[in-house]
C-alpha cells in the first residue's frame, strides 16, 4: 500500500483499534509502507488523545465508540438546536466572513442564515453548502474527501484551503465533552480541520445541546480556552457544576 498522509493513517489506525482491540507496530508499518518509528509516533499521538494505550510491540484500545450519522442527529433536540442557532446568528455582524462546521447544530444555524444576504460563508459540509446555496449570501465549500456519516469534507486538501483564508467567526459542532477538557469528535480528520479553522478565525464558537454533556468522541479538537464562547440550552441543569466551572474558567457560556 502506498504511503498515506499522517491524518488519514492515524484515523485508520484508530478504527482498527476500535475494531480489533489492539494493533502491532510491525504489521502497521508493512500495511502503510512506513517505518516502525513512524507508527510509534502515530501511537503516541493517539495515546495523547486518549484513544490508545501503548503496549509491547504496539497498542491497545482505551475505549470504544460508534459514530452516529448526522441525519440521525438532525432529528433530535430540534427545538433546542433552533434556539441555539438563533442565539448564534445574533453574534454575526453584517458583512462578516463566517465558517460553519459540519454537524446538526450548525445545519440549524445555516437555516437561520438563509434569511441573511450580507455574509461570506465557508463550510466543509455538503448539506450546509446545499442549503445555503438558496440564500443571497456568498457561499464557498471546501474541496476534499466526503465522510459518509457526517457529510463533512475532510483531508489535506480541505485543510490547506482553510489555511489560505481569514474568518471573522467560526461555529463548530461536537460529539460531546463528558470525559474531555474540551470538545471532541469521532474522526481524526475532522478534529484536525476544526483545529485548523480555530487558528484561522478571530472567534470560535461551539454549539452544543444537552445531549453533548454526556457524550464524547475519540479525538479532542481543542481546549476550552481556544473558544470565544459555548452556546447551549437555557436550561442547563444536566451540565454538572464541575464541568460548568471548568468551562467558565476558560471561556464564556451563553445560554440560549
Amino acid at each position: 500500500m502506498k504511503k498515506q498522509l499522517t491524518a488519514g493513517r492515524r484515523n485508520e489506525i484508530a478504527k482498527l483499534l476500535l475494531k480489533d482491540g489492539d494493533v502491532k507496530a510491525i504489521n502497521l508499518a508493512k500495511k502503510y509502507d512506513v517505518s516502525t518509528e513512524t507508527i510509534r509516533k502515530d501511537i503516541i499521538a493517539l495515546e495523547e488523545m486518549g484513544i490508545a494505550q501503548r503496549s509491547y510491540g504496539g497498542a491497545i484500545a482505551v475505549h470504544d465508540l460508534i459514530e452516529r450519522p448526522v441525519a440521525d442527529k438532525a432529528v433530535e433536540n430540534q427545538e433546542a438546536k433552533r434556539t441555539i442557532a438563533e442565539s448564534a446568528a445574533s453574534l454575526i455582524p453584517g458583512g462578516s466572513t463566517v465558517f460553519l462546521d459540519a454537524g446538526s447544530s450548525t445545519e440549524a444555524l445555516a437555516e437561520q442564515l438563509t434569511l441573511r444576504d450580507d455574509l461570506t460563508i465557508f463550510t466543509n459540509s455538503i448539506a450546509i453548502a446545499n442549503r445555503l446555496s438558496e440564500s443571497k449570501n456568498e457561499v464557498y465549500c471546501t474541496g476534499g474527501r466526503v465522510r459518509p456519516s457526517s457529510k463533512a469534507v475532510v483531508g489535506d486538501w480541505a485543510v490547506e484551503q482553510l489555511r489560505s483564508i481569514q474568518i471573522n467567526i467560526a461555529f463548530l459542532g461536537t460529539d460531546g465533552f463528558e470525559n474531555c477538557s474540551g470538545p471532541s469528535c469521532s474522526a481524526y480528520e475532522e478534529a484536525e480541520l476544526k483545529r485548523t479553522i480555530i487558528g484561522q478565525c478571530k472567534r470560535a464558537v461551539l454549539l452544543a445541546d444537552q445531549s453533548k454533556y454526556h457524550g464524547s468522541g475519540l479525538f479532542q479538537c481543542c481546549s476550552w480556552k481556544d473558544l470565544y464562547a459555548v452556546i447551549t440550552e437555557g436550561n442547563a441543569e444536566d451540565l454538572n457544576a464541575e464541568k460548568r466551572s471548568e468551562i467558565e474558567q476558560n471561556t464564556r457560556i451563553i445560554y440560549a
